[in-house]
């Protein structure tokens, strides 16, 4: 079997073909996934990611090819969280049988020792799951999920909805899962940590298998569309009369030299406060007293505020750059 035992093989996939309607979402794509394989599915939305999940897990058929299926349990995780009962509590969710003992990953722990690693305070073990919060459901569904014996994890777009400790929680129960991983995601720093391998939805039906780190992937085909703008731009410029070149500004304007040296400051003050919520969020003491959920809004407020500045700073400093080169 080309050097690959047959038992290592999870799926075979031969020559499969699925459309969605006029559109043909996978044409002619074979592939095997193995047991300690780590595949991220990646592409943009609509391409097609989702429905190949669905292939795999037997959901959907082809509309040609075969997928071989080994003899192995899966688990899954969707955006819609299938698994869980609203009318049940944190408790009820985790011992369905009674006690208040749970086993994860071969350690058997205290539902409310396990619970605490997904940032969930001991009163929210009578909580009804009904009454959660969006991003509180998605915790309790990889907590559960983890909680499940299985060869191979299937996820689509796990990091939805998910504050950054939580996303860091998954990410090291992710490294330590000794089976196969199967996942949609469009978090290059997520896929970049987990995947060791992708399948990348190009369109119009074309799925290639790559080794690089997704964030390479990304970068080169911002290069390449930058390339083809350009080209398209001369192009353009060849087919019109010159025109007087406009003046272009030699300095950067008051108001941006004033913004570029407040900025460092401003930064720094976000990187503070967002390193104190991720202590605090590390101290069950502390994110008891203050609470998780006013923490973790917060916290991606910050980070939205942050990115913002971060890039306001850099397209400054880019633009300062190129005004005193000329």
């Amino acid at each position: 079997e080309d050097g690959v035992s047959r038992k290592k093989v999870l799926f075979e996939i031969e020559h499969l073909e699925k459309r969605l309607g006029d559109k043909l979402l996978i044409h002619n794509f074979s592939n095997r996934i193995l047991q300690k394989d780590r595949i991220a599915i990646v592409g943009k939305n609509g391409s097609g990611k989702s429905t190949l999940l669905k292939l795999l897990l037997g959901r959907e058929k082809p509309d040609g090819g075969i997928i071989k299926r080994g003899d192995f349990t899966i688990g899954y995780f969707d955006q819609h969280r299938e698994m869980l009962d609203d009318d049940k509590n944190l408790i009820e969710t985790f011992c369905p049988f009674g006690g208040d003992r749970v086993d994860v990953q071969g350690k058997n722990m205290h539902v409310y020792g396990y619970l605490k690693n997904f940032l969930f305070p001991k009163e929210y073990l009578d909580k009804k799951i009904g009454v959660l919060s969006g991003g509180e459901k998605n915790r309790v569904a990889l907590a559960l999920l983890f909680t499940k014996k299985v060869d191979c994890l299937i996820l689509d777009e796990p990091t939805n909805d998910l504050d950054i400790p939580t996303i860091n929680i998954l990410e090291e129960y992710l490294l330590n899962f000794p089976g196969a991983l199967i996942f949609v995601s469009h978090d290059r720093y997520f896929v970049d940590k987990i995947a060791k391998k992708l399948f990348i939805f190009k369109g119009h039906g074309i799925v290639e298998e790559s080794y690089q780190p997704y964030s390479e992937f990304l970068a080169i085909e911002k290069e390449l569309k930058n390339l083809e703008q350009f080209e398209h731009e001369i192009e353009i410029e060849k087919e019109q009369p010159k025109t007087e070149p406009k003046k272009r500004k030699k300095k950067l304007s008051y108001n941006e030299k004033r913004e570029l040296e407040a900025l460092p400051e401003e930064i720094e003050i976000l990187e503070n406060r967002i390193a104190e919520i991720n202590a605090c969020l590390a101290d069950p003491a502390c994110y008891q007293e203050k609470g998780i959920q006013n923490l973790t809004d917060e916290l991606n407020e910050l980070e939205v505020e942050y990115n913002l500045k971060a890039d306001r700073y850099l397209e400054l400093l880019e633009l300062q750059e190129e005004l005193e080169g000329e």
